[in-house]
């Protein structure tokens, strides 16, 4: 057998190889992944783990089984040659001539790829590296995982329980005010409380006195998929009818979310509750108690970095202060969503609004970190790469006649249905220092009124 090698003249075709036998000691009789040409079509792609035959003979017909920890190993081979980032997996290019072609695959199909590599995106994302001289070692530094935030999350509800007051009673007090923020009523009396996890895949739920459920959907960085939201609802008012006559449906989010996610939550019947809402309720705390004070300090730290865009010049803004950014844009201009937008390239996290109709599409404004871009959107019958040239001089016309020098011609056109059409300097918008947020806002509503002049024409 060819050790450096998956099988190449089998049906499944691989481009990206890893040589799984020596990166995992209890591989046994696994000994390839791969990303390459489809068994059912040459011109898709797939994923194959590829195991020998017990007999010793022959490539097993089983290699399609995939234990979990091999698809996470195989999902940060994919995440590697979208990010064009060598993983510790040491990963190699079997096929020069097909990488480029997996490449641009991956990017062409990527609307149906991004909701499945938010699931990863605690992978993606850098880590807080910001730290004080006060800190000591958290326990939320190391237990990063939603499962541990569910787990912290119904430990504190339990403690609400009036049978606990004579045990810990600062940290029985904290908990009914927790309980009482999550349902939204503060005068709530609490006379016994059971909390449970992950029945029928719901996070948190919590039998509240003798006649109320409560149910938390809690996420850290993820996001809500597959209507999962309405599935919840669905399955507690049946289980529950004619057993309990209040039911309170929360959605818990400790990392940062575009507020027109948190809007469609709402409009599905879940009360949100966010980081800053747990930190002004737990923050009350006088107690000592190190696993709520490491909780509520894990909770501070993220703010902190949320907010390093008001303190830092733009070249030291980490994930988290984008975050910030973007949350800041949409109280002041009203921004239609920001995420993360994957790529080959490794992908950025955008933030895209003022979205106005052309003939057959829409115009708008994109942020791709600290690049702005003048959008359009077409799908009409003409060629897009004439309406994107139509579009583009007319822009810069408009922009010279209001002595807006800094908008100029990206670095190279696209002629998809998304065409980036002229792009600002980063320097002028954000300068070296630490960003004034009220002028750069200024010159975005300048943006805003060239886009409504140009469509106007």
């Amino acid at each position: 057998m060819d050790n450096k090698k998956a099988p190449w003249w089998l049906s499944h075709k691989p481009v990206v190889t890893v040589d799984y036998e020596n990166y995992d000691a209890d591989a046994g009789d696994a000994k390839f992944m791969s990303i390459g040409h489809a068994t059912w079509n040459s011109e898709d792609y797939s994923a194959k783990i590829w195991r020998w035959a017990n007999n010793g003979e022959r490539w097993s017909r089983q290699s399609e089984e995939l234990p979990l920890w091999r698809v996470l190993d195989l999902a940060t081979l994919l995440v590697s040659v979208i990010n064009g980032k060598h993983s510790n997996l040491d990963e190699f290019v079997q096929d020069d001539d097909s990488v480029n072609s997996l490449k641009d695959y991956l990017n062409e199909n990527m609307e149906m790829y991004a909701p499945k590599l938010r699931e990863l995106n605690r992978m993606l994302e850098p880590t807080i590296h910001t730290l004080t001289k006060e800190s000591v070692p958290n326990i939320f530094s190391f237990a990063t995982s939603e499962l541990s935030q569910d787990a912290m999350l119904s430990w504190l509800l339990q403690w609400a329980n009036p049978e606990y007051k004579d045990i810990d009673s600062s940290l029985h007090h904290v908990a009914c005010s927790f309980l009482k923020l999550l349902i939204g009523q503060t005068n709530y009396t609490i006379n016994s409380v059971d909390v449970g996890r992950q029945w029928q895949n719901i996070d948190i739920w919590a039998e509240i006195n003798d006649n109320a459920i409560l149910i938390i959907e809690d996420k850290t960085n993820t996001s809500i998929h597959d209507k999962q939201l309405e599935r919840y609802r669905d399955i507690v008012e049946k289980w529950y009818k004619g057993k309990r006559d209040q039911y309170f449906f929360v959605y818990v989010k400790t990392g940062n979310e575009p507020l027109s996610t948190l809007k469609e939550i709402e409009n599905k019947g879940y009360r949100t509750i966010s980081r800053i809402d747990i930190i002004n309720c737990l923050d009350s705390y006088s107690g000592n108690n190190y696993l709520l004070v490491n909780f509520i300090n894990h909770l501070k730290k993220i703010e902190s970095a949320t907010q390093g865009f008001r303190i830092l010049p733009v070249k030291d803004w980490n994930w988290y202060a984008w975050q910030g950014f973007y949350k800041e844009l949409e109280c002041r201009l009203s921004l239609t969503s920001w995420d993360y937008v994957a790529n080959p390239s490794g992908g950025f996290l955008g933030a895209w609004w003022h979205f106005t109709p052309i003939v057959d599409g829409e115009m708008y404004l994109q942020f791709e970190e600290q690049k702005l871009c003048f959008k359009i959107y077409y799908e009409g019958d003409r060629d897009r790469s004439e309406v994107r040239t139509e579009m583009h001089n007319r822009l810069l016309s408009i922009a010279k006649d209001n002595n807006r020098y800094e908008i100029s011609k990206p670095a190279r056109f696209g002629a998809g249905l998304y065409m980036t059409i002229a792009v600002v300097d980063p320097e002028y918008l954000f300068g070296n220092n630490i960003v004034n947020i009220d002028v750069l806002v200024e010159k975005l509503l300048i943006y805003q009124g060239l886009i409504d002049a140009c469509c106007k024409q």
